[in-house]
């Protein structure tokens, strides 16, 4: 099994209930559903950082 790390969060109340709100729907933990969203952002980022051409990067 691949090794997991941990992060703290903390988040705005409002934020808090929406995440709660949402892994409610989809019967899933807050964990999971904060997986999984981080997860997508991570790609998404890696896309368009690999699109990126190299000279308009910092």
């Amino acid at each position: 099994m691949a090794s997991r790390g941990r992060v703290t969060a903390y988040l705005p109340e409002e934020i808090q209930k929406a995440l709660e709100e949402w892994a409610a729907e989809e019967s899933r933990s807050i964990s999971s559903l904060a997986t999984y969203v981080l997860t997508q952002a991570v790609k998404e980022h890696q896309a368009k950082k690999a699109k990126k051409p190299e000279s308009d990067r910092p």
